[in-house]
């Protein structure tokens, strides 16, 4: 197996953990950023998109369907051992919403800190998923998703061929 496809499995499953099962952030008590409370709250954001942020309803959707295709971002970056391209596409996807969380949580960008919200849900067993480690004011499942996104374009451009 080349070293490649190795870094791609790698990444892919890192990411997929990341978005999963690990918090990006801890937005007080039992609420945390993370992936699998963006997928419980995807009917109420598309039901009442006001209730994240107040007037930009065509963004909220904009941004929740970005985020939907960074659900599936990991899956993409497996499909990318059979063509490097999906892995590519799948990575730069992951490690733009990486970057973009990582942002909005150190308020560099003011103006995206709402938009975080859409990933806020409660946790679904306090303490154990979504796991949170705090390293900061960003948790460990951001730098993760990064390493995943990072390792998996890496192996995407070395090319997943076996020989």
């Amino acid at each position: 197996m080349g070293a490649g496809k190795i870094l791609v499995i790698i990444g892919a499953i890192l990411t997929l953990v990341s978005t999963f099962f690990l918090s990006f952030f801890a937005a007080g008590g039992s609420d945390y950023g993370s992936g699998i409370g963006f997928v419980f709250n995807i009917p109420d954001i598309m039901a009442n998109p006001g209730d994240y942020v107040a007037g930009e309803t065509m963004t909220v959707y904009i941004v929740a369907i970005v985020f939907i295709v960074f659900l599936i971002s990991g899956v993409l970056q497996l499909i990318g051992l059979a063509s490097r391209v999906f892995a590519i596409i799948g990575s730069i996807i992951v490690i733009g919403v990486g970057v973009t969380i990582l942002l909005a949580i150190l308020d560099v960008f003011p103006d995206m800190t709402a938009y975080r919200n859409l990933l806020v849900g409660d946790a679904i067993a306090d303490g154990i998923w979504p796991f949170d480690l705090a390293l900061g004011d960003v948790s460990l499942g951001t730098y993760t998703l990064l390493a995943g996104g990072a390792l998996g374009l890496i192996g995407g451009i070395i090319g997943t061929s076996d020989f």
